[in-house]
């Protein structure tokens, strides 16, 4: 038998039960449809991630404010005064609040900032302006809306300049409208409500804290420095002398925010990988029980194609190319609905969509390898029938 007519006659094998045929790939088919999906995913969620973190800048520091050292107003003004690698700096007062208007009220984030952490985020206003240093000097009760603010109060395409918006028991004058600008790792400024900082420590978040300081560095190779450096800053301010009371996460970067959104991903993907495994290894192990049981049924066609000059050879590599068209057949399924599936979830979740192509030949290798691994028992067994004892097989 040459090998054409050996994979002939096995894929006639195999249409001869096509029932038994499909439940036997169905273990493949979802191990590799669980593998495809996960990896699209995760994937397109850390391609989100970074992109968000990314469009921060790279250059930023994000102090947080801690039980131990509570920051204020006068801790950004010597951050930008006495760290030399630090531009600029914006105080951030973060609370929720319902704002009401037009006789409509909704959810947002209040935040209170300094004008320049407009610049720092790269907020622009699509109508009217950001509030000036003038406002947070004179506690003005002035504020600039995000687009579903607008949208929640007043209606989609509104003009909200010079209407009034009520924020607690507190009456504020709206300057300005934000472009839409999306979600991201600082927040959502679409849903956001932003007053001068004073205003808000002082009548709306009642704080005399701040809640974050963002510090702009004058260059990306001095990021590291700048940190720590503003690190022995507020040390040295709150007359504190052990240096592990400002833990890691109240000084990060963008590039520490990347670093642990990979190490989360990967770990996911992992876990997730993980138990496609073991699904793609339980479909191995059903498809080398359905060989087994095919070897006993076929027995005295075993023993005809030996009687006829089949060698063990042949009889060997027919069913092994049984195992391999099932397996590779079933990876192909699997990732064909894997990535359709994954395209659908990613434009539900709004990450961009990521087609891993050295996955998806790596899936078919891997049907190739179990196909082998799962099959090649099976086919020895087959092979080493006696063509007398088997055509006396009953």
């Amino acid at each position: 038998m040459n090998y054409a007519e050996i994979f002939i006659t096995a894929l006639q094998s195999l249409r001869s039960n096509l029932l038994r045929t499909g439940l036997t790939m169905l273990g493949i088919i979802i191990g590799i449809f669980a593998v495809t999906l996960v990896l699209i995913i995760s994937q397109g969620a850390t391609a989100a991630i970074t992109s968000k973190i990314s469009s921060l800048g790279t250059n930023l520091l994000y102090i947080i404010s801690t039980p131990a050292i509570p920051l204020t107003l006068d801790d950004a003004k010597a951050i930008v005064q006495q760290v030399p690698e630090v531009d600029s700096v914006a105080e951030e007062v973060t609370s929720n609040q319902t704002v009401a208007a037009n006789g409509q009220s909704t959810g947002a984030a209040i935040e209170g900032v300094s004008p320049s952490y407009a610049e720092l985020l790269s907020l622009t206003t699509q109508q009217g302006t950001f509030f000036t240093e003038d406002d947070v000097t004179g506690y003005s009760a002035v504020a600039v809306v995000g687009q579903q603010v607008v949208t929640d109060l007043y209606g989609a395409g509104a003009n909200p300049v010079g209407q009034l918006i009520q924020i607690g028991h507190r009456s504020f004058y709206i300057v300005g409208e934000l472009t839409q600008k999306g979600s991201s790792i600082a927040g959502d400024p679409d849903n956001s409500v932003f007053i001068p900082v004073t205003t808000a420590m002082n009548t709306v978040a009642g704080k005399t804290t701040l809640t974050a300081i963002d510090a702009d560095v004058k260059d990306t190779t001095l990021v590291d420095v700048a940190a720590k450096e503003v690190k022995q800053l507020l040390l040295d301010k709150h007359n504190i002398t052990d240096p592990n009371v400002i833990k890691k996460y109240a000084i990060y970067t963008s590039k520490d925010l990347l670093a642990t959104v990979g190490a989360i991903t990967g770990i996911l993907s992992g876990v997730l990988a993980g138990i496609a495994g073991i699904s793609l290894l339980v479909g191995g192990i059903g498809i080398m029980n359905i060989m087994l049981v095919t070897v006993t049924e076929r027995t005295k066609e075993i023993g005809l194609l030996k009687a006829i000059g089949a060698t063990r050879g042949d009889i060997l590599t027919q069913f092994l190319i049984e195992a391999v068209v099932l397996t590779v057949s079933g990876g192909l399924i699997g990732t064909v609905l894997g990535i359709a599936t994954g395209f659908i979830l990613s434009t539900a979740l709004k990450v961009p969509f990521t087609l891993p192509v050295a996955s998806v030949i790596s899936a078919v290798v891997i049907s190739i390898i179990i196909g082998l691994i799962f099959g090649i028992y099976p086919a020895q067994r087959a092979a080493k029938l006696s063509p007398i004892d088997a055509l006396r097989f009953e």
